[in-house]
C-alpha cells in the first residue's frame, strides 16, 4: 500500500495517510473536513539528470582512485568501458587526456616527478 500526502482545503493541515489503490480520500485530521487534495510526492523520485550526474561522479571517483594508486592502464580501460554506458563530457576529456600520456622508462610518472630525478 503506498503512501500518499494530502492537504485540507479549509485549515491547511498536511497529512500522510497510507491507503489501498481506489480508497475514497480521508478526512483531515485537525478538523475532520473531507475536502482534501492529494498532494504530489517527491518520496521516490529522481530525475534522470540527477541520475546521470551522480553515475558520472561516481565513475569520475573510481577513476581517480586508480589514478591515486598510480594504475593508469586501468584507469583508462575503466573509461573507455564506462564511456559506453554514460555518455558526459567529463568522462570523455578524461579519457582522452589519459589516451595521450605516453609511459616513460619505469612506467609513468608526472612531470613534477620527472623534474625531480633530474636533479638528483
Amino acid at each position: 500500500m503506498p503512501i500518499y500526502e494530502f492537504r485540507c482545503e479549509v485549515c491547511g493541515e498536511i497529512f500522510e495517510r497510507l491507503m489501498k489503490m481506489g480508497e475514497e480520500f480521508p478526512p483531515c485530521p485537525r478538523c475532520g473536513e473531507s475536502r482534501v487534495l492529494k498532494l504530489p510526492s517527491l518520496f521516490g523520485f529522481q530525475d534522470a539528470a540527477d541520475f546521470r550526474a551522480e553515475r558520472e561522479r561516481a565513475i569520475l571517483k573510481r577513476a581517480r582512485d586508480y589514478l591515486i594508486d598510480g594504475k593508469v592502464g586501468e584507469a583508462r580501460r575503466f573509461l573507455s568501458r564506462a564511456q559506453e554506458y554514460v555518455r558526459t563530457d567529463r568522462i570523455r576529456k578524461l579519457h582522452d587526456q589519459l589516451s595521450q600520456r605516453k609511459p616513460v622508462s619505469g612506467g609513468y610518472v608526472s612531470r613534477t616527478e620527472v623534474i625531480i630525478k633530474k636533479k638528483k
